[in-house]
């Protein structure tokens, strides 16, 4: 091989040489710029998704409030009861008293037989409390579904007495669902403990 072809394979070797060097790191670049934004993506959506399930509860919270400061001045529970749930969006509403009476925001509406809202869990959470709780999820006396209350201790005319709101899981899992993430990414729903 002369000289000439020599050199002619040498500078062919270094282009490709230069230019598989390059393509490696631009390929190593735009990875890692796309992984990078796609990490800012779904921590953007996490966030927002966060907010607005945060923001989902604070109106329950806010209807609970609202409804445990009528009920402390009412002499009939039941249109506090029912205002409280068309605002709050809850599958039912109702009030428990010490006295082991429990008033829904239907008239007609009655609970089991042998039926002890102080020896609920949502009851005895929320009376230990001086603000408005969430319940961690149970199974529901009146249609057995699982579910969460959120609910307030107040007090009528000298007797204690709790108000809450039913909300099913099955609604909270509809929500989650709803999140859409890139990709395979998915969204689940889990208590802190």
């Amino acid at each position: 091989m002369s000289l000439k072809q020599r050199l002619l394979v040498f500078v062919a070797a270094l282009l490709v040489a230069a230019v598989g060097l390059l393509s490696a790191v631009s390929y190593w670049q735009m990875r890692t710029e796309i992984v990078v934004g796609i990490n800012k993506e779904i921590d953007s959506a996490i966030r927002g998704n966060r907010e607005a399930l945060s923001r989902w509860l604070t109106q329950r919270r806010d209807a609970v409030d609202a409804m445990a400061n009528s009920l402390a001045h009412a002499g009939n529970p039941i249109p506090a009861l029912t205002l409280g749930k068309e605002s709050g969006k809850y599958d039912q509403t109702f009030a428990g008293y010490a006295d082991k009476r429990m008033v829904y925001h239907l008239a007609d509406k009655k609970p089991p037989e042998g039926y002890d809202p102080t020896a609920r869990p949502w009851y005895k959470q929320a009376s230990g409390a001086k603000d408005v709780i969430v319940s961690a999820p149970y199974i529901f006396a009146s249609n057995k579904q699982l579910g969460i209350t959120v609910a307030r201790q107040f007090e009528v005319a000298g007797v204690a007495a709790v108000v809450g709101g039913d909300i099913s899981v099955q609604e909270i899992i509809g929500l989650v669902k709803a999140i859409d993430l890139r990709g395979n990414g998915f969204a689940f729903l889990a208590t802190r403990d």
